[in-house]
């Protein structure tokens, strides 16, 4: 595994000229593995705490807005540092990419902080105003201490895994979460069951293993066993420098800060039908997170052969890699969606043995999986956007999605179709955005086409 990042000029060469398909798919497959891993994971963490009762199974989603916002953050300066740093590598500019990458390396860690010191001070109203109500709201600030105190980490994982990722090591980003990952489910039935801890331990489980996929990934920098290097000395001095990054890192903040809003905004309308109905829509989200993730890890293959060619200027082989990623993650989302209809209440009873959630649990799932093509088309286009340097249509078809369809429909919705409505909003505002988005991506690989003609 070293072996590539030890040899630059190898690396440049493969990942410029192999076949695009066995190129991304080589990349593709350790990035499904992590997402399969991070998502159970996460699973785990529901699964366990729902054995302590619904209202900790609502509270896990209510933090999850915590996570969200620490993802906007974190994917905001590491994206923003891995398109660049792509971009600069297939152009032979290692000295601009070591840049990036220590940049975002530092600044993700920073604002980790920040989060960590804010939401500690926030207390009790910052649990409610995420959605908690008066049986969530002990279990959701137990959850959130140890999250919370984890965040710098959680933060900087983002930037760690980025730059592996931007430079085509995927496999020593998997290693890193899967050591994560198998971590946290070994920890949260001992946590919980065995010393007692309840839903603080999910919690303190979950930050030790952010902890140690932290420094596992950190160390291959230290070692200098990547093509990217990373140093203080490599800091950004400019503020054009910061400028450029954070621009890039534009529509990673926006679809997580955007999910953080829409997860505050179904927790808030959800709450209407009490807290089984939280529960369900988060064991609901969580489900779809891993579904989402597989078809993510097959487009997180196809970033960097698409950073690299578009730092060549090579638009056949940018064309060749967004369309492969495509049709591949979309027949992907057909096939898990297919099966999760059909299995839809053993799986929400899985997380929680209580028939009401299931129940609410079960429509919801039924509705998401319909339309994961959906989101699977919009995830593509954005990353189309984004890894090709344009981050403001990527941001555009972001917020469009959120704030001109998620939203009216979720606060709308219910008014006309009861918990229905609460269910069905997201997937439509899927269906919605994608119709924007398509077009969208469609026009740019025409109009790029015939600029180089």
């Amino acid at each position: 595994m070293a072996k590539q990042a030890l040899i630059p000029e190898q690396q440049y060469t493969r990942m410029t000229t192999a076949p695009v398909g066995e190129l991304i798919a080589s990349m593709a497959v350790p990035n499904i593995v992590t997402h399969i891993i991070t998502s159970v994971y996460n699973l785990a963490d529901t699964f366990f705490v729902g054995q302590i009762g619904t209202s900790a199974t609502a509270a896990v989603g209510v933090v999850f807005s915590i996570v969200s916002v620490l993802n906007a953050l974190g994917f905001w300066v590491a994206t923003g540092g891995s398109v660049l740093m792509s971009q600069y590598l297939g152009a032979k500019k290692n000295k601009e990419a070591n840049t990036v990458f220590s940049t975002a390396f530092c600044l993700s860690f920073g604002l980790g902080v920040l989060v960590c010191a804010g939401g500690l001070a926030g207390g009790a109203p910052l649990m409610r105003f995420l959605g908690a109500t008066d049986t969530i709201l002990p279990y959701a600030q137990e959850y959130g201490f140890w999250i919370l105190l984890a965040a710098p980490f959680t933060a900087a994982n983002t930037a760690l895994a980025q730059g592996l990722r931007g430079e085509g090591l995927a496999r020593q980003y998997m290693v890193g979460q899967m050591a994560g990952g198998l971590l946290n489910m070994v920890l949260d039935p001992l946590f919980i069951f065995v010393f007692h801890w309840g839903v603080g331990g999910a919690a303190l489980a979950t930050a030790i293993s952010q902890a140690v996929s932290w420094g596992y990934m950190f160390s291959f920098y230290l070692r200098g066993k990547t093509q990217v290097k990373f140093s203080v000395r490599y800091l950004a001095r400019t503020g054009a420098e910061y400028a450029a990054l954070l621009r890039m890192g534009v529509p990673s903040v926006c679809r997580h800060g955007c999910f953080t809003i829409a997860n505050i905004a179904l927790n808030t309308v959800a709450g209407g039908w009490g807290d089984a109905a939280i529960a369900a829509m988060s064991v609901t989200g969580r489900l779809q997170t891993l579904a989402n993730g597989i078809a993510m890890g097959l487009n997180q293959g196809a970033q960097p052969v698409i950073g690299y060619a578009n730092g060549m200027n090579n638009q056949k082989r940018v064309r060749q890699a967004y369309f492969f990623m495509l049709k591949f993650s979309t027949l992907v989302m057909v096939g898990l969606g297919a099966a999760a209809i059909g299995f839809a209440p053993q799986l929400i009873g899985i997380f929680r043995d209580d028939a009401e959630v299931i129940r609410i649990g079960a429509g919801a799932l039924r509705m998401v999986c319909v339309c994961l093509p959906f989101l699977n088309c919009i995830n593509c286009c954005t990353t189309l956007f984004q890894i090709t340097g344009n981050p403001l249509p990527s941001s555009t078809i972001i917020l469009v999605r959120t704030l001109l369809f998620y939203l009216p429909l979720q606060f709308g919705l219910p008014q006309l179709w009861d918990l229905a409505g609460v269910q069905a909003a997201a997937p439509l505002a899927d269906v919605l955005a994608a119709c924007v988005a398509l077009p969208m991506a469609l026009r740019y690989l025409q109009k790029k086409a015939a600029q180089n003609q």
